[in-house]
């Protein structure tokens, strides 16, 4: 007797309905396909009828990568060279002169360093996203007659430190980014 006419255990016919509940979640048989397949292996009394019900698909998904072993993060890069202490300088020119003085560092040094650009793009556009966000305010505590005018310190808060930080963060020479910044200047 060979083995494809065994008997089948209900164990080996649940293992079987597992799998092919597997190869259904995986999108490797459509609705139908997985119906017509999964009576097949409820209904098998041996070897040979519960292998049918697998015909035509392999057993396991083959792996479309090759698993890594873990590896330590590498370090934050900062960037070496000139340009910090001037990116610095553009984001707190904010302070004095909101966005004029990054405006003026974009269009002096910033045609010669790229860092220096960088930072003081960014720092144009978070200036520009504050002014605009200060005349929402103004127009909002006028239209409410006052109301809304609690806005005016949260706005104010928020921009002097995020501009503070926006400056240690060029000097220190990290990637800053402002996280309420519209982006209208590249």
């Amino acid at each position: 007797m060979s083995t494809s006419e065994l008997l089948v255990t209900p164990a080996q016919r649940d293992r079987a309905v597992e799998i092919l509940q597997e190869m259904y979640a995986d999108g490797r048989l459509t609705h139908l396909e997985f119906d017509t397949r999964l009576e097949l292996a409820l209904k098998a009394r041996t070897r040979s009828d519960l292998n049918g019900s697998f015909d035509g698909l392999l057993a396991r998904p083959v792996p479309t990568y090759a698993p890594v072993a873990f590896t330590r993060p590498a370090p934050i890069q900062g960037y070496n060279g000139g340009g910090r202490g001037l990116g610095m300088v553009s984001h707190w020119l904010g302070y004095p002169t909101f966005f004029v003085g990054p405006a003026l560092m974009v269009a002096t040094a910033g045609k010669s360093n790229p860092v220096v650009r960088k930072h003081a793009v960014e720092a144009l556009n978070f200036q520009l996203t504050a002014l605009a966000a200060f005349a929402l305010a103004g127009i909002a505590t006028g239209i409410t007659e006052g109301f809304t005018g609690f806005l005016f310190p949260i706005i104010g808060l928020v921009w002097f430190v995020l501009t503070g930080i926006g400056g240690l963060a060029a000097l220190v020479g990290s990637e800053f980014r402002y996280p309420f910044a519209v982006r209208l200047i590249r």
